[in-house]
């Protein structure tokens, strides 16, 4: 068993989800997915550099490049909800 490096900072083995070196809390293994600019997500949750964005919907996420992401109600800015 060994870790699969996916970009970004972000690894994972069978298991777990890492983000440099530390493992990311409740991340599902099976749907985790590398977007860029530090943002993630599985089915159920959106991740900025490993720590879980919180207002973030995984549904409707998505990186947009230079920093900015977005879901269907917010838009984020290097992880931090732009207003």
């Amino acid at each position: 068993m060994s870790f699969k490096d996916l970009g970004y900072g972000y690894a994972k083995d069978s298991w777990n989800v890492v983000y440099a070196g530390k493992k990311v809390e409740d991340a599902s293994t099976i749907s985790f997915q590398v977007l860029q600019d530090g943002y993630a997500k599985d089915s159920w949750t959106v991740y900025y550099m490993g720590q879980k964005l919180n207002d973030a919907s995984a549904m409707s996420f998505k990186s947009l490049g230079n920093g900015y992401g977005k879901d269907a109600w917010h838009v984020f800015y290097w992880g931090q909800q732009a207003s």
